[in-house]
């Protein structure tokens, strides 16, 4: 009941991303949702049918349960943030964007002509990106914090590196796991062909001069809510994945 009841909640958060991030018609969309929901229930009713069970099975699993982890942790603290530091829980400005973010729109035609394996390096490659993006943030504000002059927070200036350093420890689990199932997909692929690994570099610490203190929390917001998009959209993929490996043993053709 546990699997079924979180599936349930991660399709109608995945049913929200794709409506606000895919570039498709209309009837291309409700053509994506349905068979992405057609694939989830493969997830579900495969373990009743049984059969084998490779290293990559577990590897998802955990996966994507680190994936659930980190998009609460992310979730509670974007809430939190936006009612403590920008005044209304329900904020929300979509025209508010970062260039040195991953992108979040989904190319339908281009997801679906992936390889696995080039999934997962595209998934680890990204949060290596946010996991950089973090840290940058995490020391401009302790650095501002201990500046003299500087307007302190109280308890909430504290306590924001100390949760943005929690989301990146789930982050740096979650990329480990990601990094253990890639290397055990490209040992299963046939052709033994070696997985793309190619150091992401980590953006620098930011250092905008003049910025106000108003622009700074945007900043924070338009980075954890982006982060929250993206978890979603890992989720989804690692869900699929294992929907589609399970669905080869059902007869169900491959996503590609």
């Amino acid at each position: 009941m546990g699997r079924r009841s979180e599936t349930k909640t991660e399709t109608k958060a995945l049913d929200k991303y794709c409506r606000a991030t895919c570039r498709c018609t209309d009837n291309t969309q409700h053509k994506m949702t349905a068979w992405i929901q057609t694939l989830l229930m493969l997830a579900l009713l495969a373990p009743v049918y049984g059969g084998p069970h490779g290293p990559q099975e577990g590897g998802y699993r955990n996966s994507l349960h680190l994936t659930r982890l980190a998009r609460t942790r992310v979730s509670q603290l974007l809430r939190t943030f936006k009612q403590q530091q920008l005044g209304d829980a329900h904020f929300e400005d979509r025209s508010l964007h970062l260039n040195d973010l991953p992108t979040l729109s989904t190319d339908l035609h281009r997801w679906l002509s992936l390889e696995e394996r080039e999934r997962l390096s595209e998934a680890s490659d990204s949060l290596q990106i946010y996991w950089g993006v973090l840290q940058g943030m995490r020391e401009q504000i302790l650095a501002e914090n201990h500046h003299p002059g500087t307007p302190q927070g109280g308890r909430t200036a504290l306590s924001l590196p100390n949760s943005l350093h929690h989301v990146q420890l789930d982050l740096r689990d979650l990329m480990r796991r990601l990094q253990t199932l890639l290397e055990s997909v490209s040992r299963s692929e046939e052709d033994r062909a070696p997985a793309d690994s190619h150091s992401v570099p980590r953006p620098s610490v930011r250092r905008r001069g003049g910025q106000t203190a108003w622009l700074r929390r945007l900043e924070v917001y338009v980075v954890l809510r982006d982060l929250d998009l993206y978890l979603t959209k890992t989720a989804r993929d690692l869900l699929l994945l294992e929907a589609r490996r399970h669905g080869s043993l059902l007869g169900v053709p491959a996503l590609h």
